[in-house]
């Protein structure tokens, strides 16, 4: 419930107007049972963007794995992740936007960001014998993903989420590409290495 409730006032109040009063009196609970839950404000605030990076990695995984070619597991991955802020505007808020600017939230972002940046590593079969470039350009990838999708979501750029996810996957197959040795076939890639899935740990 807090956890809901927490994205509630998060999209609505934003970063100065919520506190632990804002969000009991919303959840009608008591402040003994916030804290019977969560040791402060911050505490929660990362609980409300690790659930909504889960549900991105867990929509993200099952794209990735529904995929037969790396540009359809890469589409579908970021068709996914922009699904999952564009249906729900509270998500997009959190993840997007008050994470990117608050101290505890930044750090938890970051966190997450680099998270994000091994589960491609681990899941797309790319070359392993670039594994540190592999993840820096997928950590790259990703920080852009973001600033893009949450320019969209808030009209500073003007793309439908078709063609946000069309530009994105361009964006990440010419960058994969880069990385991948000349001659390797991406389908059989993709066959040999199965494509085997990671878990994010959601808290550190």
């Amino acid at each position: 419930m807090l956890i809901e409730t927490g994205l509630d006032c998060l999209h609505e109040d934003g970063l100065a107007g919520i506190s632990v009063r804002s969000v009991c009196g919303r959840a009608q609970l008591t402040p003994r049972y916030f804290y019977e839950s969560f040791t402060d404000l911050d505490a929660l605030l990362c609980a409300v963007v690790d659930t909504v990076a889960e549900e991105i990695v867990a929509r993200g995984v099952a794209a990735v794995a529904a995929g037969e070619s790396i540009e359809q597991r890469v589409r579908g991955a970021i068709a996914a992740g922009y699904g999952v802020v564009a249906e729900d505007r509270r998500k997009a808020t959190a993840i997007l936007i008050c994470a990117a600017g608050h101290g505890p939230l930044r750090d938890r972002r970051h966190t997450l960001l680099v998270e994000f940046a091994q589960i491609i590593t681990d899941t797309l079969p790319l070359p392993r014998s670039s594994q540190p470039s592999t993840h820096a350009l997928a950590l790259f990838l990703l920080g852009g993903a973001f600033d893009v999708i949450e320019a969209v979501l808030s009209e500073r750029l003007v793309l439908t989420g078709e063609e946000l996810v069309d530009e994105l996957t361009v964006i990440w197959m010419a960058a994969l590409r880069s990385i991948q040795p000349a001659g390797v076939d991406e389908s059989a890639e993709l066959r040999s290495q199965g494509g085997g899935v990671a878990r994010m740990s959601a808290h550190p």
